[in-house]
């Protein structure tokens, strides 16, 4: 049954107030391979262009024989990604909470599941104006949520000129990627870029080590400059780690022996003193597939897929973690690895779906949230990443921020000096 329409507003508030960060999180053991991107492109930003025709395409797995009726909703948010209090009829056109209407049960797999998609957005439910959002899926009550996904609608106000170089004021300069960028905004009016703008920038479209909420530099006419001279830097760190999981008959790459439903990957190394040399990766996306049937969403198995690092001793006063967008870099006992005296290698196991994903190992100071690579990856300013760039602009008396430009680039190919 359709919940009330009038409740949604004053739950969410109590749900998403008091200045709580909305983050990409799932809150059942059950779901498994939450995909959000765009129709066009599955390892893409999942953004889209205000007014715009494209959609995007949310995907996941409820590792049950039995279907369930999800709901979904959106909640708007500013750039930090806490919640606005606007009301949701001020940024939403038709439903306030659609059901989740597409679903297909697993064929053919030894891991019964559901497989639930849907396109957004559609016509139960558009965006009005732009901005930052999240989606949350949920059962039964939006105040219980079974999953929460972050995406941004569009608009093309400003144009944004970006580059990296090296820095020049940081030790040990090799290591880091110093992005420098100008926004232009000829057409567009901003009277106080210091206050009215904030930027945000990405690595390898990673939340966890994003900067957000950057003021320009400088402001001349019709020109915001963001030259940091060496603050907005990223580890460089080197191509990710892989494995092909499309098979689970025969070893794919990176994959060391397949025994029943789990997959022993090749006992991995510390890379810090290995030699760089440029690799093909999809920096830290994956994708799912199968080789040996036909229907990649319904009939790719789930596996039991073991990371080892070999370490001849166990890092001190930190932990060790494995990483990538398919477990959105959490730091949490689902991502930590754990030192094993006997075969003398950090250890750790987790349930994927059937497909070809790419991985990093970090280490985390007791303390701390900063991921470190120095110790499991190594740095090298050649190494290729993806940045993207959002801005964002709240003029005076407005209660949201708008996302007026949007530029993802190449560092290979975006410009370095």
């Amino acid at each position: 049954m359709k919940k009330s329409i009038l409740l949604l507003p004053l739950l969410l508030w109590h749900l998403f107030s008091s200045a709580q960060v909305m983050d990409n999180r799932v809150y059942s053991d059950r779901i498994k391979s939450v995909r959000l991107f765009p129709t066009t492109n599955e390892i893409a930003m999942p953004i889209l262009s205000l007014g715009g025709g494209d959609r995007l395409l949310f995907t996941f797995d409820d590792l049950t024989d039995d279907s369930k009726t999800y709901y979904y909703t959106v909640v708007q948010c500013d750039y930090k990604w806490e919640p606005t209090n606007q009301n949701n009829f001020e940024y939403l056109d038709g439903f306030t909470q659609p059901t989740i209407n597409n679903f297909q049960f697993s064929a053919n797999t030894r891991v019964p599941y559901v497989h639930y998609r849907m396109e957004f957005p559609n016509e139960d439910m558009m965006i009005r104006q732009s901005g930052n959002y999240i989606l949350v899926v949920f059962e039964d009550y939006p105040d219980e949520p079974v999953i929460t996904r972050r995406f941004m609608v569009a608009e093309s106000r400003v144009s944004i000129d970006a580059r990296v170089v090296i820095p020049r004021s940081k030790g040990e300069m090799n290591r880091f990627h110093e992005v420098l960028f100008d926004v232009s905004h000829l057409g567009f009016q901003i009277n106080n870029g210091y206050q009215d703008v904030k930027a945000t920038i990405m690595q390898n479209q990673r939340w966890d080590n994003a900067i957000i909420g950057l003021a320009p530099r400088m402001t001349r006419q019709n020109l915001l400059n963001y030259d940091y001279n060496g603050a907005v830097v990223f580890e460089a760190g080197r191509e990710f780690r892989r494995f092909d999981l499309r098979s689970l008959r025969f070893n794919g790459e990176g994959v060391r022996s397949i025994q029943g439903n789990d997959v022993f990957l090749l006992i991995d190394q510390p890379r810090t003193n290995q030699r760089y040399f440029i690799e093909s990766d999809i920096n830290g996306q994956y994708f799912i597939d199968v080789q040996e049937n036909r229907n990649r969403n319904t009939e790719s198995d789930y596996a039991r897929v073991h990371f080892n690092l070999a370490m001849p001793y166990p890092l001190s006063n930190g932990k060790v973690f494995v990483a990538g967008m398919f477990n959105d870099y959490a730091a949490d006992e689902s991502t930590e690895m754990l030192w094993n005296s006997d075969t003398r290698m950090y250890e750790m196991s987790t349930l994927l779906k059937q497909g070809f994903y790419n991985y990093m190992y970090y280490f985390m100071p007791t303390k701390s949230n900063v991921k470190d690579l120095s110790l499991t990856e190594g740095n090298h300013f050649d190494a290729e990443n993806q940045y993207d760039i959002l801005i964002y602009f709240r003029s005076f008396g407005e209660r949201y921020d708008r996302l007026i430009g949007y530029r993802s680039f190449n560092n290979m190919a975006g410009g370095q000096r």
